[in-house]
């Protein structure tokens, strides 16, 4: 408990606002200085007034023992009405008018003989107590001067004559202003002290505010940032370390923008290629896209020669400034290691983007080698900065997708190799659909695709983004090459708006922008696209146009949840945005959650009998209590039950989401 409170206080300051912080360390650095400088004064202070004090009673002793040694008389001893006229009226005081400003008067005055019995004694008004005899061996053989810091007194003993003990000693009290002087000053400091902090608060309250404008302003472009709005410039005012700080964050603002609009054009040029299926525009538009992204002034496209296993060039510019094809060891590097390979300035071949001036980039489709790009130097002869190779290496990625896209539909145009090419085809879609489902704690997911023919139009996914799992399940219109083409478009797409945009509504919204002039005006896609917030097991999900999400409760009760929405490509865009609208679920332990497309309800019997969505239904109320997987396999079980011996007409695609 004593821990737990002492934690809190000390992180109690660290909660405070900046503004607070530096009043309160201004505040305790002030008293602090203020304290340690005041008690160090008094110190010295004290110390050189009891110097100065003990010098004046030491001189009134030597006046004292002088007029006293003067004055002795062996047969009379002291004459006791001498002492007491010259002590009270012209002892310290010269001038009677003046008696008032002389401070060491004595307060009293005693002598005492040599074995300590009061000889005499004198006491001025404000004396204490009468004295009393002291012992032999009290006495002193020199003078001693004393003082107790709770008494107002110097107190002074001593022989009036060392040579002559017989004569007596003498004690007397000189009264002193040491104690109310010292109060007086630290009074005074004090005083000074809270002048100070006050002023110190003061100056602390303009200085932050000033030094706090630049961090408001930084903290309101930031959220003007995270609103989405890039177009912020913090004004630099200071070469600080705040200074220094609103560079930083205007140079990532532009960094930002420059991705933004690299991905844009990024976008752009997988858009333009990934729908070119002639070989030779293709090509053409890959020259000009590298060409443009690069700002190279030569490069070079090999293909990989599936009979020889040679590179053969399909495309090039500046030749004379790269080597001669056979010379070409950087290509031949980087198809045979996989990975990009970079000429340093230094003329090294190495596999490390640094101090690049050329590079030969593989195209890669899958574990397919498609050929090598090979880029030369750029215009203004700079070495290639890290961005520019990641964005060359991106659009490497879509070129391979892009050129086993194209050879696969001029292939295609062969009849006699109908069959090869579809094999290939379906690799390639297969190598577009994940592989395992995703891990999410908390869940069981399974998912599964069977097409009708060799490639087909529907499409699930699961992609990862942060705190958040998005599962998708979609079927575009037809079958075959020209659905599984779109298929792999939109796939790209929702690849891509994931990454930037937050929630299944804008990226549904988002594709359908990019897609719809790409869509022949009889086909289409539909898509169910569901946010899982594993955290707060919350369903964020839209629905383009795609049957109706099936959930299914732990008692086994079901229920159809089918926002508003319609096809991708089907509608014109501003009116998709107005139709589309998102819901969210809450899912409960033991919920079960399905996805699929119609060639699981459309699927036909030899009756020419639909399965239908109420016997899928009736399936999963009565099997409720089965695992994702188990559930899954039912399912697809159970509609081949149904089906057999007729063949498959339509692509069938499931999703079993279950919160265990």
């Amino acid at each position: 408990m004593e821990r737990n409170l002492f934690s809190r206080f000390i992180r109690a300051p660290l909660k405070l606002g900046f503004f607070k912080k530096v009043t309160v360390h201004v505040i305790a650095m002030t008293l602090l200085t203020g304290l340690v400088i005041t008690g160090a004064t008094a110190y010295q202070f004290r110390k050189e007034m009891y110097r100065i004090e003990y010098d004046s009673a030491y001189m009134v002793y030597a006046a004292m023992v002088h007029f006293l040694s003067a004055h002795y008389a062996p047969q009379q001893r002291y004459d006791r009405r001498l002492l007491d006229l010259f002590f009270s009226q012209h002892f310290m005081q010269l001038d009677p008018e003046a008696a008032h400003q002389i401070e060491h008067r004595p307060l009293q005055i005693v002598i005492y003989d040599q074995m300590g019995r009061i000889l005499y004694e004198y006491l001025d008004d404000a004396a204490r107590d009468r004295a009393t005899p002291l012992t032999p061996d009290r006495l002193p053989s020199v003078v001693e001067l004393t003082h107790d810091r709770f008494s107002p007194v110097i107190e002074v003993i001593g022989p009036v004559d060392a040579r002559n003990p017989a004569i007596g000693y003498v004690m007397i009290l000189i009264p002193t202003e040491i104690r109310a002087q010292l109060g007086q000053l630290l009074t005074q400091a004090m005083l000074i002290l809270f002048f100070v902090l006050a002023v110190s608060v003061l100056l602390s309250i303009l200085f932050t505010r000033t030094m706090l404008a630049p961090i408001r302003a930084l903290t309101g472009a930031a959220r003007a940032v995270h609103r989405g709005d890039l177009q912020q410039h913090v004004p630099v005012s200071t070469e600080d370390e705040i200074g220094e700080l609103a560079e930083t964050f205007n140079e990532m603002i532009y960094s930002m923008d420059r991705r933004m609009d690299v991905m844009h054009r990024l976008q752009e040029w997988s858009m333009r290629i990934g729908r070119q299926l002639n070989s030779q525009r293709l090509f053409d538009a890959l020259g000009e896209m590298f060409e443009r992204m690069s700002t190279a002034d030569s490069y070079r496209l090999y293909l990989l020669d599936p009979d020889t296993k040679q590179l053969v060039k399909r495309l090039e510019k500046g030749g004379k400034d790269l080597p001669g094809e056979n010379d070409d060891t950087l290509s031949r590097m980087a198809l045979a290691e996989r990975w990009t390979i970079y000429l340093k300035a230094d003329g090294a071949a190495d596999n490390e983007p640094t101090d690049v001036q050329e590079l030969a980039i593989p195209l890669l489709s899958g574990k397919h080698r498609v050929g090598v790009i090979r880029i030369g130097r750029k215009t203004d002869r700079s070495l290639y900065d890290d961005d520019t190779v990641t964005i060359l290496q991106t659009l490497a990625q879509h070129a391979s997708v892009a050129i086993d896209n194209a050879s696969l539909y001029e292939r295609l145009a062969a009849q006699e190799r109908m069959q090869q090419e579809m094999t290939l085809a379906r690799q390639i879609q297969q190598s577009m659909l994940p592989r395992k489902a995703p891990v999410v704690p908390g869940y069981e997911i399974v998912g599964g695709s069977a097409p009708a023919l060799e490639v087909g139009g529907d499409y699930y996914d699961y992609v990862q983004r942060h705190q958040s799992t998005y599962l998708l399940v979609g079927d575009v219109s037809g079958k075959g090459v020209p659905a599984a083409l779109i298929m792999s478009i939109v796939r790209a797409l929702i690849h891509t708006y994931i990454e930037f945009e937050a929630g299944p509504k804008a990226i549904l919204r988002k594709v359908n922008r990019n897609i719809s002039a790409d869509l022949d005006a009889e086909m289409f896609v539909t898509m169910s696209c569901i946010q899982l917030d594993p955290a707060a097991h919350r369903l964020t999900f839209a629905r383009a146009g795609h049957e109706p999400i099936l959930i299914v409760h732990a008692d086994g009760r079901t229920e159809q949840r089918s926002p508003r929405g319609t096809a991708l490509g089907m509608l014109e865009v501003d009116d998709f945005d107005d139709m589309l609208e998102d819901a969210t679920y809450t899912m409960t332990s033991g919920d079960t959650v399905l996805l699929y497309t119609d060639g699981i309800t459309e699927a036909q019997n030899e009756a020419h009998e639909e399965y239908g969505y109420e016997r899928l239904e009736a399936l999963v109320r009565e099997q409720a209590q089965l695992s994702a997987r188990e559930l899954f396999e039912t399912i697809i079980d159970d509609v081949h039950l149904f089906t057999a011996g007729v063949p498959q007409l339509d692509d069938i695609t499931l999703m079993v989401i279950r919160r265990l």
